[in-house]
């Protein structure tokens, strides 16, 4: 059903990660550099900072770079002083402003002076979010603090249930959810069969087999007793009871009746509403503007939806009236006028007048940001801004987005990193 599939997407945009923020031509003072076979480090005019010796070597974090050497892993910092990790240690990952290493079995964290925040006894340590660390130890969790203190003691779960979104997380104890805030104390009580994040102020949980709403005070809308309710978008949640939908309103109160076979969400005062088996748009005030005659019908954003006819995908407006010039496989918005578009295994860029700014000759884009893509093209990729003026030129094997406003390039045997004056750091 539209509706899960929709609020999973969600749910896991929310727990994974926000938008990439791209830094153009922000370089760091220190840039992996590749010579032959090894690495070293030099800045942005290519000056050699620490001379190729290292057989990898990674961005600096937090004043330290990860290097290997000799099949052995450890650090550098800017003068080239080396930490190596014993044997039995091996890194796993940044973490904050630690570095998360295992000794085989247990995990743990080390600050950039390499002490150990706490000895090896966990066996999962996940990212910091707002100060504190999920960690496991077998199938419970529990929450530490930077100075590896444990904030939250580890009997919660089994199964980690996301980072703190609105300023609560939602976990589980003794079979029941419930929610805490972000010093680890529990905010809302545990007594629910099943919860979800807090989307817009209110998050759905599941009681005595039902759906219901709360607020984050855990206040219940106890007249609700819905198979299915969605999260609030304009201030209006989709609910579902047994083959019909429609829409509460903050209050609990049902506003536009359970008329409907499916629905989307309300976004820029539409939702998507599904009339025998087809789509098509209704107001808050439950008017049909624009017909049902769509096989599947997105959400609008900034004044234009995503709509499918038959096999083909087409960009509407608030009218229903369709702005693309052509019908295509299908349409991604990737920035607030723009889209990518793909046809016959063929990609361009649309802008939201439907006209083509990048032609339909790629076999790949991928958005950037700032108006900028990584495209292929007879398989060499470049880099083109939003008019399809070539940026970096078409003559790379392969061009993946790293950090601070680099590139990871291949070309004719040599590797290494790239900017977007099309400066390699290689030799």
């Amino acid at each position: 059903m539209m509706l899960y599939k929709k609020l999973l997407i969600l749910t896991l945009c929310i727990i994974a990660f926000g938008k990439w923020n791209f830094y153009a031509q922000n370089y760091p003072d220190y840039i992996p550099f590749h010579k032959g076979d090894k690495w070293g480090f030099c800045d942005s005019s290519k000056a050699i900072r620490i001379n190729p010796r290292y057989e990898s070597a990674d961005f600096f974090n937090h004043g330290h770079a990860r290097v290997s050497l000799n099949n052995h892993w450890g650090f550098i910092d800017s003068v080239g002083n080396e930490h190596w990790l014993p044997d039995s240690v091996s890194f796993l990952s940044y973490n904050d402003e630690f570095i998360m290493v295992s000794n085989g079995k247990k995990n743990t964290l080390m600050d950039h002076d390499f002490n150990l925040l706490k000895f090896y006894v966990y066996d999962a340590v996940l990212e910091f979010d707002h100060g504190l660390a999920p960690v496991r130890i077998g199938e419970r969790w529990g929450y530490i603090d930077k100075t590896g203190r444990e904030v939250v003691p580890i009997f919660y779960g089994p199964g980690y249930h996301g980072k703190f979104v609105e300023g609560l997380t939602w976990q589980m104890m003794n079979g029941k959810s419930g929610y805490l805030d972000t010093t680890g104390k529990i905010a809302i009580p545990f007594e629910y069969e099943l919860a979800s994040p807090f989307i817009n102020g209110y998050a759905q949980v599941r009681k005595n087999n039902k759906w219901i709403v709360i607020n984050k005070h855990g206040k219940e809308f106890d007249s609700l007793n819905y198979d299915y309710t969605g999260p609030f978008y304009d201030g209006l949640s989709a609910v579902k009871m047994g083959n019909k939908t429609g829409f509460i309103d903050t209050l609990g109160k049902l506003v536009i009746p359970l008329d409907y076979d499916n629905t989307g969400f309300f976004h820029e005062g539409f939702a998507a509403v599904m009339i025998k088996n087809k789509w098509g748009y209704i107001n808050k005030e439950n008017k049909v503007v624009i017909n049902a005659k769509y096989d599947h019908a997105g959400d609008f954003q900034d004044g234009f939806a995503n709509v499918q006819k038959g096999d083909d995908w087409i960009l509407i407006n608030r009218q229903g009236k369709k702005v693309s010039s052509g019908e295509f496989d299908y349409i991604i918005k990737v920035d607030k006028d723009l889209y990518i578009i793909k046809t016959k295994g063929i990609s361009g860029v649309m802008d939201n007048n439907g006209q083509k700014v990048v032609p339909m000759k790629y076999n790949y884009i991928f958005y950037i940001n700032n108006g900028m893509f990584i495209a292929s093209i007879k398989g060499k990729s470049g880099i083109m801004d939003r008019t399809g003026k070539v940026i970096v030129p078409f003559i790379y094997d392969s061009l993946e987005v790293q950090q601070q406003g680099l590139f990871y390039a291949k070309r004719d045997g040599k590797f290494g990193y790239l900017d977007l004056s099309g400066k390699e750091y290689w030799e």
